[in-house]
């Protein structure tokens, strides 16, 4: 099954490939020649609808002709089997009343001969009784004609006849048929007792009022044809038919023929309806579909002739101005014509243009200010630095003060220099990421010394996680707020004070350092203040002497964010004499990488 399935998907994926490939092509050619394939594939779709709704049109018609032609042939048929009724009916009353029963079984020709007025009579009766009985013949049991009245002929039949019988077409100068009925005796105890016939004269012209009702349009053909084919009656111009080869103009396609059979007679019913005057008026609204279709054809092209000189000669010379503006430049604008929508974009790229001007002379403007800033701040880095101790010669120094306490035997003093000389070898430094660990390892050496100079009263905690020693961090990201909390709270504290240095792990692949202590702490004034200069983080720390103004606390948060944005997060709380705490919360990476002259982390997994 998977097998099967392999394939088919192959093939779903090549259509759907050549589908948007189609598509990608259709995109990269012009507005104009997709406009052009646009109006071209509505033309044709027009053109095709127009031939198929006429196609079915016609079939629509033809149908409905067809099923009504049909229902009318059967009306017809039915006024045909009323009219063999009401004969029969006659044929009965006439031929098997007594008069006439008398006669048959009678032998003596006196008594025929006597009899021969009432029967005249009685024909005559009967005649008015039906205008198309143009005669009646009766014959004996032997074929001879024992009574005759109105037209008579010299046609016999045969004897005994079985059946009511209607003969076709008999003469063609004055059109009659006959009908042939056979007569029994009644009161005989045998099956059939032929006593003889009766042929009844009939005229055919009774069949043209019935067809002429029937007839569908001016020029359609309605045909009543006997056994052998022959015209007995006709609506519509019947002189060009050729009636003995009707399968062949069944088949012409001038004309929708239908045939009905007369089960009692075998006569035919035939009508003829010519497609061109049937769809007559099927063609006035072909011709106002054309009609139709040509009006399109010509807005279509007034639209073709207004796109291109309102919109696409704008857009083009739009587009030969924005591509010649690169060379020319300065000064230059569109010269704008049109008042429509082209013009108005027009109008806004000249607005923009000037803004854009205007832009430019004040960004050059701030760039000679910047660059004259700059050089102003070299020139005072480079006065620094002069009047600035170097800090290699500086550790260097403290290693020879150390080698000469450890020879004095000042052990104390030896250690204290290590760690200063520690500090500074760190502080140098050339990489603005370390580890944790190696961060952690820099605070000790400091605490160390804090632990010297104020003779143990203050003392440093780390608590770390051991899974995040190996990870980095900034340098120099404690020690300054070590710094800050042992001289701006636990220097004028009395008693001993502790600096608590708390290192986490959060969720979502964060770090958080607390750095805590239980000195002065500030009151809410202080620490509103402090954190109102915190967040200036766009201005340059003052370089003033006053210990209160968190200088180091400044330039850490204006380092975290400088390295990590908006994600980097600082909160401070203190109570004035119970403490501060600064918990700082940055994303945790294992590699950070520095590019010469920038300021942006690398590599960070966060």
């Amino acid at each position: 099954m998977d097998s099967l399935l392999i394939p088919f998907r192959q093939d779903e994926t090549n259509e759907k490939k050549a589908g948007n490939d189609n598509m990608g092509l259709f995109r990269k050619l012009s507005l104009t020649r997709q406009i052009l394939f646009l109006v071209l594939m509505m033309l044709v779709i027009l053109l095709i609808s127009f031939i198929i709704s006429n196609k079915i049109a016609e079939r629509i018609v033809e149908r409905k002709v067809t099923d009504t032609v049909g229902k009318i042939l059967l009306q017809v048929e039915e006024k045909m089997t009323s009219f063999y009724a009401d004969m029969g009916g006659i044929s009965i009353s006439l031929l098997y009343s007594p008069t006439i029963q008398t006669l048959l079984k009678s032998e003596d020709i006196l008594t025929v001969i006597q009899m021969n007025e009432e029967v005249t009579s009685m024909f005559a009766n009967t005649m008015s009784l039906k205008e198309s009985i143009s005669g009646i013949r009766l014959y004996n049991n032997k074929g001879t004609v024992v009574a005759n009245s109105g037209a008579g002929f010299g046609d016999s039949v045969q004897h005994p006849l079985q059946t009511t019988e209607y003969s076709g077409l008999l003469s063609t100068n004055d059109p009659y048929y006959t009908i042939a009925v056979p007569i029994y005796n009644l009161k005989s105890v045998q099956i059939r007792d032929y006593r003889g016939a009766c042929i009844f004269i009939m005229d055919i012209s009774n069949f043209n009022s019935i067809l002429q009702n029937a007839k569908i349009t001016p020029n359609s053909h309605l045909l009543l044809l006997d056994q052998n084919n022959k015209i007995l009656a006709s609506e519509g111009e019947a002189s060009n038919i050729d009636t003995n080869d009707l399968a062949e103009w069944k088949n012409d396609e001038r004309y929708i023929v239908q045939t009905v059979t007369l089960s009692r007679t075998g006569w035919k019913l035939i009508s003829a309806i010519p497609k061109d005057e049937l769809l007559q008026d099927l063609n006035t609204v072909q011709r106002l579909n054309i009609a139709t279709y040509l009006v399109m054809i010509v807005m279509l092209g007034l639209f073709l002739l207004l796109f291109f000189t309102r919109i696409m000669r704008p857009i083009k010379a739009l587009m030969d101005f924005m591509k010649s503006y690169s060379k020319k430049g300065g000064e230059t604008r569109f010269n704008i014509v049109y008042h429509n929508e082209i013009g108005v974009l027009a109008a806004h790229l000249n607005k923009m243009l000037d803004e854009i001007a205007s832009l430019g002379k004040e960004i050059r403007l701030t760039q000679i200010r910047m660059y004259e800033i700059e050089i102003a701040k070299n020139q005072m880095e480079i006065s620094a630095y002069r009047n600035q101790i170097n800090p290699h010669f500086l550790y260097n120094t403290l290693d020879c003060i150390r080698a000469m306490a450890l020879y004095n035997k000042g052990a104390e003093i030896a250690e204290i220099t290590v760690s200063l000389s520690n500090l500074f070898r760190y502080s140098v430094k050339g990489n603005d990421f370390v580890t944790i660990l190696e961060e952690l390892s820099h605070v000790r050496e400091y605490a160390k010394i804090i632990e010297f100079r104020f003779m143990g009263r203050i003392r440093v905690e780390i608590e770390a996680d051991d899974r995040l020693l190996g990870m980095k961090t900034l340098k120099m990201l404690l020690q300054p707020i070590v710094e800050n909390a042992v001289f701006h709270g636990l220097e004028k504290k009395r008693g001993n004070g502790i600096v608590q240095i708390t290192i986490q792990l959060l969720a979502e692949n964060r770090v958080r350092y607390i750095v805590q202590d239980n000195g002065c702490g500030m009151d809410e004034r202080q620490l509103q203040e402090l954190i109102q200069r915190l967040k200036k983080s766009d201005a340059l720390v003052p370089a003033v002497t006053d210990d209160k103004q968190g200088i180091g606390l400044a330039n850490i948060y204006r380092r975290i964010k400088l390295f990590y944005g908006d994600v980097a997060e600082m909160d401070i709380q203190s109570q004035l004499n119970i403490g501060t705490m600064i918990s700082i919360s940055i994303p945790l990476h294992n590699n950070a990488e520095q590019e010469e002259g920038t300021i942006r982390v690398q590599g960070i997994d966060c």
